[in-house]
């Protein structure tokens, strides 16, 4: 009779790896950011948002506290399930403050962490979506610089609802943010973050698309470089053309250069696959086509309409089984563009 082992006993299997597991960057060459272990129970959406301070980072790191940081590389790892994953520099604060604790948790769409408002003027770092795994090395030169006195914010999205789930039950995200020697640095990386908050995709209207624009104010040129669309599972076309930042019609379809027909998984183009010149005093055009579907019953028409009159303010007479913006993925939409670029640029208009 064959065995397996010397002692005849058939070792167990190996466990899984974690999709989570990233080793962080050697000591001197970068910093890695990791949340906590969250249970994400059955039928729940956890947001939570984790604060870090750049010098307290380097310090560890056994890197000079008191110089940049000069991010040229990032790498994401996450488990499955999560909605998003997005890391920001803290400007304004209202709700959310880093004085008042490390991590501010939130749950169903309860808490500061899912106000939008709280981040409105915070400047992107890194994205992911729900696949989560990404290692994206910025073209030669190319840095977003973090200045040792700043605040970064990790904010975590985990659903583990019927149309996303999360198998492992427990969310977790690390980052490695990777440094570039001052004296590398040619251009600095300049991010966008926007998203429209009018969107309405109603029963009545059930095939709306909306725009939007980002006007990047560029006397010169500016190289694309990093591009992603989301928005939720009535969400059916995402695309972001390079705009002159004057037409008013959407440009034509070879200004296109990314689209995205997943919701739950949309891609994340970098390069150097991507490499697009936008032209001066130009930007980026987005646009979200969706399609009305019948609410989960959990939700039911009663529950959008209930939120679309509490959060909106919606005359009874206008309630229409819409689904409109905010961050619960079973009753509230996104269309969210979050683009990468250089030279960064101080005077950026979006709308």
């Amino acid at each position: 009779m064959g065995c397996d082992g010397d002692d005849g006993v058939t070792p167990p299997p190996e466990p899984p790896a974690d999709p989570a597991h990233l080793e962080p960057p050697p000591g001197g060459s970068g910093f890695q950011l990791e949340t906590d272990e969250t249970e994400v129970a059955p039928g729940d959406e956890v947001q939570d948002c984790y604060f870090f301070r750049v010098s307290e980072l380097l310090e560890r790191a056994s890197m000079p506290a008191d110089a940049p940081l000069n991010l040229n590389r990032v790498q994401i790892a996450q488990r499955e399930g999560s909605h998003h994953m997005n890391v920001y520099r803290v400007r304004t604060r209202h709700g959310l403050d880093p004085d008042n604790g490390p991590v501010v948790r939130g749950k169903n769409g309860a808490g500061e962490c899912f106000k939008s408002p709280n981040w409105a003027d915070w400047p992107l770092i890194a994205n992911s979506q729900q696949d989560g795994q990404l290692d994206w090395t910025f073209p030669e030169g190319v840095a977003n610089v973090l200045q040792p006195d700043e605040w970064l914010m990790v904010q975590t999205h985990y659903v583990n609802a019927t149309s996303q789930s999360t198998p492992e039950g427990f969310g977790k995200v690390r980052v490695n943010f990777w440094h570039l020697p001052a004296d590398k640095v040619v251009h600095e990386m300049g991010t966008v973050f926007a998203t429209k908050q009018s969107i309405r995709v109603c029963q009545s209207n059930p095939t709306p698309i909306f725009h939007g624009t980002c006007q990047l104010n560029s006397p010169d040129p500016v190289k694309v470089i990093g591009a992603n669309g989301h928005f939720h599972s009535r969400g059916t076309q995402f695309d972001i053309f390079s705009w002159d930042g004057v037409s008013i019609s959407e440009p034509s379809a070879a200004s296109k250069f990314y689209s995205s027909t997943s919701w739950d998984d949309p891609p994340m183009l970098t390069s150097p696959d991507l490499d697009l010149s936008i032209p001066s005093m130009g930007g980026i055009w987005y646009s979200c086509t969706y399609q009305w579907d019948q609410p989960e019953p959990s939700v039911g028409c009663s529950g959008l309409d209930q939120f679309d009159a509490e959060k909106y303010s919606t005359p009874e007479e206008n309630l229409d089984c819409c689904y409109t913006f905010g961050p619960i993925v079973e009753k509230n939409e996104h269309c969210n563009a979050f683009i990468y670029y250089y030279p960064k640029q101080d005077d950026v208009n979006c709308f």
